[in-house]
């Protein structure tokens, strides 16, 4: 998988089919996305890839909060790439950028920089300052600039959601089991410490 570091050089893709967001834990709900993402990109003979931040948002935007993350960004790009995604491109996220609005961002990155052609989100996908571009705004934005968009249904374990938010209440509660599960893949206590160094 190719690794790009923002977008202060071209990034040679074309057309790719897309997906946004933290995908803190490659979670089994992260994970169906990108099953969905890999098989579309197959299927149209285009490239798949994933659009992620860092820090993590929550990071710059509640520093006094409990929020931590689930795994350091080189492990979630580990298991971007095991899905076999073809591409990530990594945005800085800084005050500045939070500050974009959806509209902004979709100009900005997903069309100037990245020519996207399509777009793969879950139902509770937002974007832009205070998340103001919801799943309609989103989908009409991009939609009327060209950009396919295509939801992905939220994947139910347990009669809920799967939620990283979730995954983190479990490790808080200090329930591994749990954490593995949601997950996917086995998880300690451990992990946390190493994530957050």
């Amino acid at each position: 998988m190719q690794v790009f570091r923002g977008f202060d050089e071209p990034i040679p893709l074309s057309r790719p089919v897309v997906a946004i967001g933290s995908f803190d834990g490659v979670h089994l709900g992260h994970r169906r996305i990108l099953h969905f993402l890999t098989t579309y990109a197959h299927e149209h003979a285009v490239p798949s890839a994933v659009v992620t931040f860092d820090p993590h948002p929550q990071q710059l935007l509640r520093p006094d909060s409990d929020f931590f993350v689930i795994n350091s960004l080189t492990r979630n790009l580990q298991l971007i790439e095991a899905e076999g995604v073809d591409a990530a491109v990594v945005i800085p996220f800084t005050r500045d950028f939070s500050q974009l609005s959806y509209m902004e961002f979709v100009r900005q990155y997903l069309m100037d920089g990245l020519h996207v052609g399509c777009l793969v989100m879950g139902p509770n996908h937002a974007m832009g300052h205070n998340r103001a571009g919801n799943h309609d705004l989103l989908k009409r934005f991009c939609e009327s600039h060209g950009i396919e968009v295509l939801e992905i249904p939220e994947l139910m374990l347990h009669e809920a959601g799967v939620h990283s938010s979730k995954i983190r209440q479990a490790i808080r509660e200090g329930d591994e089991a749990l954490a593995s599960e949601l997950l996917g893949y086995p998880y300690t206590i451990e992990q946390k410490r190493i994530s957050n160094e």
